[in-house]
């Protein structure tokens, strides 16, 4: 979690142990900063509209009517509907390690401008309308959602003279890159059912089914069907990463797994994944995970699907 974060939730008024609150305003949307310091289970909360909420730290247990229930960690985000009422456990809080997260409650009016300038000028990939799904299913925040967050709660808890003006442009920035985490999630999970009928599915499937392969931009955009510009483009506003961050991206997640579950040695993963050496392997592997594979293998509580 950002440091300057850090520092907002150490300066707030701790009153009481059990979901304390720290509450800012924009024209555009509250903010609520929660934070727990006690294991505690069943504790129920809802929002008059609806809102983003995202974990910073700890661990919760959600539970949604008495049939869906799931762990809740950081840099995973959900969408509720107004009133959706949820009941939480906090397994993991304690005063020197306390469970932190956020709540946006958006104005309905920014939302409904928004989607409206969305279906307008970016359509979906499939052709339907940009809509706030508000499911109650968890999804993982990419990079640009995350700095949107952690810009937002700065401006909030600030006293900026232009905190509403820039909190409009944020607020905006905010659904945006929301609906596209969301679009994003759904595409990277469903390329077995869209790559028959749709491109960006079939050139995500492609560089998945080629790992062992020094994959480019030129070869996924032919078999796409599509110019390299066009491509990169198309590429980046429906992922949130350009060809070639996806592209290592995967190679290290399968690299994780093949850590985590065979007895292949360091070398022979990163030969196995077509980096031209084992340094660059490894090179890469720490930038993303902030381990060296080596490490990486050593952690005893790794779970890796």
């Amino acid at each position: 979690m950002n440091s300057s974060i850090s520092s907002i939730y150490d300066k707030g008024k701790v009153v009481t142990p059990i979901e304390n609150k720290l509450s800012f305003q924009t024209d555009e949307l509250d903010l609520h900063l929660f934070e727990t310091k006690v294991k505690t289970s069943g504790f129920a909360l809802a929002f008059d509209e609806i809102s983003l909420i995202t974990m910073l730290s700890g661990k919760k247990v959600m539970h949604f009517n008495k049939e869906h229930s799931f762990e809740f960690l950081p840099e995973e985000s959900l969408v509720l509907d107004k009133k959706q009422g949820m009941n939480i456990d906090f397994p993991e809080a304690e005063y020197d390690n306390p469970t932190r997260c956020l709540a946006l409650i958006i104005s309905p009016d920014e939302i409904k401008e928004t989607l409206m300038q969305l279906n307008e000028s970016a359509p979906k990939i499939d052709h339907t309308e940009w809509t706030v799904d508000s499911s109650t299913l968890k999804f993982t925040n990419d990079q640009l959602l995350n700095k949107n967050i952690e810009r937002i709660i700065l401006l909030a808890s600030s006293n900026s003279e232009y905190r509403d003006a820039l909190g409009k442009l944020m607020t905006k920035e905010l659904i945006i890159n929301l609906l596209q985490s969301k679009a994003r999630d759904f595409l990277l999970e469903k390329t077995d059912a869209l790559a028959g009928n749709n491109q960006l599915a079939f050139a995500i499937e492609y560089i998945r089914k080629n790992q062992d392969r020094q994959l480019t931009v030129e070869e996924v955009a032919e078999k796409a069907h599509m110019s390299k510009s066009t491509f990169y483009r198309y590429f980046k506003r429906h992922t949130g990463s350009t060809p070639n961050e996806f592209i290592l991206s995967e190679k290290i997640k399968q690299a994780k797994y093949l850590l985590a579950n065979t007895s292949q040695s360091v070398s022979e993963i990163g030969f196995a994944l077509a980096f031209a050496s084992s340094s660059q392997f490894i090179k890469h592997f720490k930038n993303i995970t902030g381990l060296t594979p080596f490490k990486f293998k050593q952690s005893s509580d790794i779970v890796v699907k």
